[in-house]
């Protein structure tokens, strides 16, 4: 039988993961789609996350389309632009920063121990991180794509991504 989702999660309390561990910080560097940015905002407030930062300039002929797709988790999280490349700026000094990325010294996602007290960072959808801001990255995670089309969407990794985290922690 169907339960409506508030309900399911009203007895078994998810969000009690945050009585022993800080929530992660979600960050985008200069994604373009106003679409994408909607649903990373949607995602990290899923998580539970207690900001989602996006680097680069804000689209200001779009901002509306990123609250529309983001629905009423664009009132539920703090989001915002910044042009500030310095994560440590951005990013408390405890938390440890995991890009999820298809890098070299990346590792996989499964096999990787995920820090308590984290930030996640997702990429560009043409061109991922930045090799500025994936350097200052503590740890650099891809996620296993078995099918034939070979990259995520930049929601749907981090969402891969969050919810390994929270599977690892909770």
């Amino acid at each position: 039988m169907y339960i409506k989702s508030n309900d399911l999660f009203q007895s078994s309390h998810p969000e009690s993961l945050y009585d022993s561990i800080p929530r992660p910080i979600v960050l985008a560097d200069n994604l373009l789609t106003p679409d994408n940015m909607g649903a990373m905002i949607r995602i990290s407030d899923n998580i539970g996350a207690s900001e989602m930062v996006f680097l680069g300039t804000e689209p200001t002929n779009s901002i509306g389309r990123v609250r529309k797709c983001a629905a009423s988790s664009k009132d539920n999280i703090k989001w915002y632009f910044t042009e500030e490349n310095d994560l440590r700026k951005i990013i408390p000094a405890d938390k440890k920063i995991v890009a999820i990325e298809t890098a070299t010294n990346a590792t996989n996602i499964y096999e990787t121990e995920l820090p308590d007290n984290v930030a996640f960072i997702v990429g560009n959808e043409s061109h991922g991180i930045r090799e500025e801001i994936l350097s200052q990255c503590d740890i650099v995670v891809y996620i296993p794509i078995p099918g034939p089309t070979r990259s995520l969407n930049v929601s749907h990794a981090a969402s891969v991504a969050l919810f390994e985290w929270y599977r690892q922690h909770k």
